[in-house]
């Protein structure tokens, strides 16, 4: 049963993470129903392809990643549109987690 209890947790925080960046992407206003609704959905994602759970953690991770580096840089570029740097940052992130799952499928060598 704890263990349940933890894999819910865990859904429930990528869940967050994942709405958190999804939503500024697709979304020009973020209410707290949309918020809500995709946390929900992408908990429920994680749940059912629990199987995939370390591509999906690198998944995060890199978007993760992406998103501080983004800010960093968009300190320096976007100084005066602060209304497009959180879709620019957020649309980032999410582009490179899906870049990462692509490239699980393609395979060659490079040397």
């Amino acid at each position: 049963m704890e263990a349940f209890l933890i894999l819910i947790a865990k859904c429930l925080l990528l869940g967050i993470i994942w709405a958190a960046l999804l939503i500024p992407t697709f979304c020009k206003s973020g209410s707290p129903l949309k918020y809500a609704l995709t946390v929900v959905v992408v908990a429920l994602l994680c749940f059912f392809f629990r199987g995939w759970a370390g591509t999906i953690n690198k998944m995060t991770v890199i978007a993760l990643i992406t998103l501080v580096v983004a800010w960093i840089l968009s300190m320096a570029v976007f100084d005066r549109q602060a209304k497009i740097k959180s879709q620019v940052i957020s649309f980032c992130c999410v582009l490179s987690a899906l870049a990462y799952l692509i490239s699980q499928w393609v395979d060659f060598a490079i040397l």
